[in-house]
């Protein structure tokens, strides 16, 4: 009877049980060390994480040494995750690394102090009136951007074009955040530099650290040069972003509690014009990759500028923007195949059921590789194209599962300007093909793109502007 007792015991399906015999690289002996050095080299990343989500399936584990965590590879697990109980989530170590730059503010901070601050960002920035009354950076931004680039590129050149589509988008997020352009938000002193390169510090030193698994003990990393580099960056970010809230009371200003809070100051400018305007230099790439894309989109964009009761005086109202819809396909499409934030993670508050055999434990770090969910050919067929009209039948999208896409994360995080970056990226886009052709001889499988906290390409790609009234 004792027998039969123990073999029942051993035999039964433990929970637990599963979830420590998931597949994932390097279970051997010598795993924790040739994981480290698959992303050690920052320049195959990407790479070895698509490998690994179509080697491994729908969940694996990945042992880092000093931290080990859990990826979730299916829309349907995601989703889980994505319950209202993810407010509770923290963003787990690596975005720990963020903390210098971010501070507590609405990406890192979590349960009533997430609830609150989202509360009061949506109140503020992001309800459906404060978004209307946008459209008037938008068009101002996007005339500006437009006369940069036609004198930028009157020459007829092959130039970079991410330094203007970046500052644009940073000149919007300011702009809305703070009303102030980011020439007059920077402050000028001998050593400082500027807000556009801190942002672009801040990435590389953070995506170092996170190939650089030993140096997620805070000892070490506080003996490494770029330590000293990350403190430099971090005080010139507040710099920048007092100096608006000091001359807002100089000039006698009546400052917003959203403006006295420099979390969410910061959170705002950082993501918020980074990814944007990331999102919106990839869309550029596309477009000059596919010129009958390109075309498809200018004749959408023509008809809506011709109609006065859209953009009267050549400025675009609200309402021409669902007008847009082939270029928003294309706005999902880039997003799709280079997803910005291409990976999210969370540390569990609480124990993740993903089957009833299969429970993630609480306090695991959970990760998702979002190319990989993008690239799922159940699907999107032919995942590595690029095909806006995949979008086109409502149908189809609406039988996809609502997680095989999550460009803006999902769940109660989801992205809070999701609505405002969609609307900056269909504005400036569309006035700038209503005046450009774009070209490029770059190809989409030369370029190599870096985990820097977001996707970013080792070098910016290169464009020809040409003018449609010469």
């Amino acid at each position: 009877l004792i027998s039969i007792l123990i073999w029942k015991k051993l035999t039964q399906r433990n929970p637990w049980n599963r979830y420590y015999s998931l597949p994932g690289p390097g279970q051997h002996v010598f795993g924790v060390f040739s994981n480290m050095l698959a992303f050690r080299d920052l320049t195959k990343a990407i790479k070895v994480g698509d490998k690994w989500c179509a080697k491994y399936g729908p969940v694996y584990n990945v042992n880092f040494g000093f931290w080990s965590g859990t990826c979730l590879n299916s829309p349907e697990y995601v989703q889980k995750l994505f319950s209202p109980a993810d407010a509770e989530n923290d963003k787990g170590r690596l975005y720990d690394n963020m903390r210098p730059f971010l501070k507590d503010g609405l990406l890192l901070s979590k349960g009533d102090k997430w609830r609150f601050r989202r509360k009061l960002l949506t109140k503020h920035m992001f309800s459906f009136k404060t978004l209307m009354s946008y459209m008037s950076i938008f068009n101002e931004e996007a005339d500006s951007f437009v006369k940069e680039i036609g004198e930028v590129f009157s020459d007829g050149k092959e130039k970079e074009v991410e330094h203007i589509v970046m500052t644009s988008s940073l000149n919007v997020i300011t702009k809305a955040a703070l009303g102030k352009s980011v020439a007059a938000l920077e402050s000028k002193e001998p050593g400082d530099v500027s807000f556009h390169e801190c942002v672009n510090r801040s990435k590389e030193i953070t995506g170092f650290r996170a190939g650089s698994p030993w140096l997620i003990l805070d000892f070490l990393w506080r003996l490494h040069p770029k330590f000293k580099e990350q403190d430099f960056i971090a005080k010139m970010i507040t710099k920048h972003t007092m100096k608006a809230l000091v001359d807002d009371e100089n000039e006698g200003k009546q400052t917003l509690g959203i403006k006295k809070d420099m979390y969410l100051i910061g959170k705002l400018i950082l993501k918020g014009y980074e990814t944007t305007g990331s999102s919106l230099h990839f869309l550029l790439f596309f477009l000059a990759l596919n010129p009958q894309i390109q075309e498809k989109c200018r004749e959408e964009i023509d008809s809506i500028f011709d109609d006065e009761s859209l953009a009267p005086s050549g400025n675009l109202l609200y309402a021409a923007l669902s007008k847009l819809k082939y270029l928003e396909m294309c706005v999902h499409e880039t997003t799709r195949l280079l997803p910005v934030a291409f990976f999210n993670m969370r540390r569990l508050a609480a124990p993740l059921k993903l089957e009833e055999d299969l429970i993630i434990p609480q306090g695991t770090h959970v990760g998702i590789f979002l190319p990989g969910i993008h690239k799922n050919p159940k699907y999107f067929p032919e995942p590595e194209q690029f095909l806006p009209e995949r979008w086109l039948d409502e149908e189809v999208n609406r039988r996809r599962h609502p997680n095989c896409f999550i460009p803006f994360s999902g769940g109660p995080r989801k992205c809070i300007g999701q609505k405002f970056g969609m609307m900056e990226m269909l504005t400036l886009t569309a006035k700038l093909l209503r005046h450009f052709k774009i070209e490029t001889r770059d190809k989409l499988e030369d370029v190599i793109f870096l985990p820097h906290v977001t996707l970013t390409p080792q070098k910016p790609m290169k464009f020809v502007f040409k003018s449609r009234h010469q």
